[in-house]
């Protein structure tokens, strides 16, 4: 019979290892660079991928992830867009985290517009510090931070023929990827 409390310890170890595997993958595609091999992605399958980051965060608050994508489709290297999306979301966690608030929400959205896929993802969590350094490899304001988490997504998101915009008021990013003719 295995006791509530080491349940709880493996937990926390895969957490872990999931963290440090995180370190690792990005560290690596960071130096050796980014090759999207793209094919059609389910949005349900991306959500999907999304969520189960959720579950390797740990939180000491409670927080909300607000998701719903329909039935469409995207073009897109499905493990490299998961890496972006984990590192915006744990972005966003971690502004929750260190916020006064006892909850927060995290809102995913998608939508298409001018040849483009667009993700909106917001929080409500405290304000980025410095806004000047958030594409900067190796560079963070955070306490639980290694800063590549966005400067590889940028580089993702650039292999998508994409970019990214900074939402200061909405708290916030969109993130836009070409869509596939």
């Amino acid at each position: 019979r295995v006791d509530m409390k080491n349940k709880l310890m493996v937990m926390e170890i895969k957490k872990a290892i999931h963290r440090v595997e995180r370190i690792i993958k990005s560290t690596l595609l960071f130096t050796k660079g980014v090759q999207a091999n793209k094919k059609v992605i389910s949005l349900k399958e991306l959500q999907e991928e999304i969520e189960n980051s959720f579950d390797f965060y740990s939180f000491t608050k409670e927080v909300e992830l607000d998701m719903e994508f329909d039935e469409d489709e995207i073009y897109g290297d499905f493990e490299l867009l998961g890496i972006v999306f984990q590192n915006f979301l744990y972005n966003a966690f971690d502004a929750i985290e260190e916020s006064g608030d006892d909850r927060g929400v995290v809102t995913v959205t998608h939508q298409k517009n001018n040849g483009y896929d667009i993700f909106i993802v917001k929080d409500t969590g405290v304000p980025i510090k410095n806004k000047n350094i958030l594409y900067e490899p190796f560079k963070t304001t955070k306490l639980k931070g290694h800063g590549l988490g966005l400067t590889l997504s940028l580089e993702i998101i650039k292999a998508h023929n994409g970019f990214v915009e900074f939402l200061e008021k909405e708290k916030g990013f969109r993130i836009y990827l070409e869509t596939f003719k």
